[in-house]
């Protein structure tokens, strides 16, 4: 089981030394579900993004009063937790709900491998404004230290649990002496950890954090910081939840409360100092160094946080250019992100060609009974199960204007078809149907080149440089922790006309080190350079005390079952948005029917020429690198 407590005490025992104490071991990011189905599909999506580049420990997902939004609360942490490959905190209140209520929430949960849990009482009934002194919710479960006896009576040890702690008290407690004796009776009744409600006086959650230390409360304490997003939003939270607000907060924000773009600049550096404050506040090594962030479903301002204080790093396509959608996380235990369900804690290893769409690997292959854990071997092995035939992943889908926006509302000619791909790796689109994510950092190197390898017909969906024992903390292509080396073969997976398939072929039948595989929608398969066997590694590390980790690799028939997937999105995304006869429904459905996906494999990653981009560039008009 993932419990969260075990993550944060692993986190604590492999990085020992704090050589920066503003920066934090961990972090985590709160979520509510939207009140709409796009507003859900755009937050998936976002849950995707944020924890792909971001890697917080763990995310917490919201629960409406009285259950109001148990199946979208469910349907968000559900995701998070199968595709999105990060453990989930659900929350769940007291308020409202009844003993069957509770139960089917927890096994509902359970059922998913959702194993932690944030106990609340809720918030109080509509007709009161807030909680008064001594009340208690009226439910099943009066109090959260209800909540907590009854998850660990019923389910033992299954669940981590945690609670919510107040710095400025809770409306309902008599004194703050009464507060943290309260607090201490819920940890001492099973719960795990403690989350903070926000706030916005350091020296008030200090003040919490020391009072909760020498009342013997030795667990985690997690701050909860709120990044100001505007200055109205701000003046309401902070009223309707009775927190102080710091005169110098309110003297920098004044001056430009009308200007949303300010506000939100100076509620970044003003959460910033909040972070650093807290974290290098005490010797303690343990007593603040993890900050939970209340997101409001936003992205910007918790990236900049995060950058500002060494968490993550960011890529630069050039050096005049950056973007926060270049951000990667510090510290990646494997090039792709691991999932972290119970029955796949042992995988270590995936074919490369669903880099670019991991939730559709993860759906496909969610009934495997075991996963592979050394090396790939043969695919058909009773033991790694078969790929479902499950062709497409519609709850990555965008919505139907979003795609006509990105893939255009009548395209006429090829060439248009290719510049959708070439802004794609532009960054002026951010999703095609093949890649929901954007250029990973790596492929800036040679950015400007796939820009023009697009544009003369050869339709990137997958690529990687090679790598010849780069350290592995390197911010663009370091995995697998400290004091190791990662090594990778050069690999470009792109659609092709049957016309530059032949010039491929002829390509690589000129290169000794390459290998070329390709098939068409019918089935039509095309090779060269190909020795028997088949399986590749592609990408591989060194670490001390460690075997050889080999996490990612080219596989032939999951070669066959991804490009049946692949040719269905050009008909699923892209030909059903136009009607039959058209022109545009015309184009897409030739490139659909005569061009090949082909996946190219450079063998030698020794050599540092690019001997891959040197032989295909050239069949694009395309100048060598250098």
């Amino acid at each position: 089981m993932s419990h969260i407590l075990k993550k944060i005490e692993e986190r604590r025992r492999k990085i020992r030394d704090r050589e920066d104490k503003n920066k934090p071991l961990y972090y985590s990011f709160e979520y509510f579900p939207p009140k709409t189905e796009a507003g859900l599909d755009n937050l998936l999506s976002r849950i995707d993004r944020m924890t792909s580049r971001l890697d917080p420990l763990f995310v917490d997902v919201t629960w409406g009063s009285s259950g109001s939004t148990a199946a979208r609360t469910m349907a968000v942490a559900s995701h998070a937790q199968r595709f999105a490959g990060t453990h989930v905190l659900l929350h769940l209140t007291c308020s409202g709900m009844s003993r069957s209520q509770l139960e089917q929430a927890l096994n509902q949960a359970k059922a998913g491998g959702i194993c932690n849990i944030l106990a609340l009482r809720g918030d109080p009934p509509r007709s009161k404004r807030s909680w008064k002194i001594g009340d208690v919710s009226g439910s099943y479960c009066a109090r959260a230290i209800d909540l907590v006896r009854f998850i660990k009576n019923q389910y033992g040890d299954y669940f981590c649990i945690a609670v919510a702690g107040h710095p400025e008290g809770h409306p309902s407690s008599v004194s703050p002496e009464a507060e943290i004796k309260h607090l201490k009776e819920k940890i001492d009744a099973g719960a795990d950890f403690i989350m903070t409600q926000f706030f916005y006086d350091t020296n008030i959650f200090l003040k919490f954090l020391k009072a909760c230390r020498e009342a013997k409360i030795d667990c985690p304490i997690l701050p909860g910081i709120m990044p100001i997003q505007s200055y109205s939003s701000f003046i309401r939270m902070t009223d309707y939840c009775n927190i102080s607000v710091p005169g110098r907060v309110m003297e920098r924000l004044e001056p430009v409360k009308d200007d949303d773009e300010a506000i939100k600049e100076i509620g970044v550096e003003i959460a910033v100092e909040m972070c650093q404050t807290l974290l290098s506040a005490s010797e303690n090594e343990d007593y603040v160094d993890g900050i939970h962030f209340y997101t409001l479903n936003l992205e910007r301002s918790v990236t900049q946080i995060l950058l500002k204080m060494g968490a993550i790093d960011i890529v630069r396509q050039n050096e005049d250019k950056a973007s926060l959608n270049n951000v990667v996380p510090t510290d990646r235990p494997l090039p792709w992100r691991p999932s972290t369900l119970q029955e796949r804690s042992k995988e270590e290893i995936r074919p490369i060609n669903w880099a670019n769409r991991p939730a559709s690997y993860v759906m496909r292959t969610e009934t495997w009974d075991e996963f592979p854990n050394g090396r790939w071997g043969d695919a058909t092995s009773p033991a790694f199960g078969e790929l479902s035939e499950v062709s497409h992943f519609y709850n990555f889908s965008i919505l139907w204007e979003d795609r006509i926006a990105m893939l255009g509302a009548r395209p006429k000619r090829l060439e248009d078809v290719y510049e959708v791909f070439a802004k794609y790796v532009e960054g002026t689109v951010t999703y095609i149907p093949w890649c929901e994510t954007p250029l990973q950092p790596e492929s800036f190197l040679i950015q400007s080149q796939l820009v023009k390898l697009n544009q003369g017909g050869f339709l990137t969906i997958n690529s990687q440089p090679s790598v010849n024992g780069i350290p592995s903390s390197n911010s663009t292509f370091g995995w697998g922790g400290r004091g190791g080396y990662v090594y990778q073969k050069a690999y470009v997976e792109c659609f092709v006309s049957p016309e530059n398939a032949e010039k491929l072929l002829k390509t690589v039948n000129e290169n000794s080190s390459m290998n070329l595989y390709g098939i068409n929608s019918s089935g039509k398969e095309i090779n060269a350079g190909i020795s028997e066997g088949g399986t590749t590694a592609l990408t591989w590390g060194v670490f001390p005390n460690r075997e050889i980790v080999q996490p990612t690799v080219f596989d032939p028939q999951a070669f066959r079952v991804w490009a049946e997937e692949a040719f269905s999105l050009w008909t699923n995304m892209w030909l059903d948005l136009y009607e039959p006869g058209t022109d545009s429904y015309e184009l897409i459905e030739t490139v659909r029917d005569t061009f090949f996906l082909v996946a190219i494999i450079d063998n030698d990653f020794v050599s540092k020429d690019g001997a891959i981009w040197r032989a295909i560039f050239p069949l694009a008009d395309i100048e060598e690198t250098t």
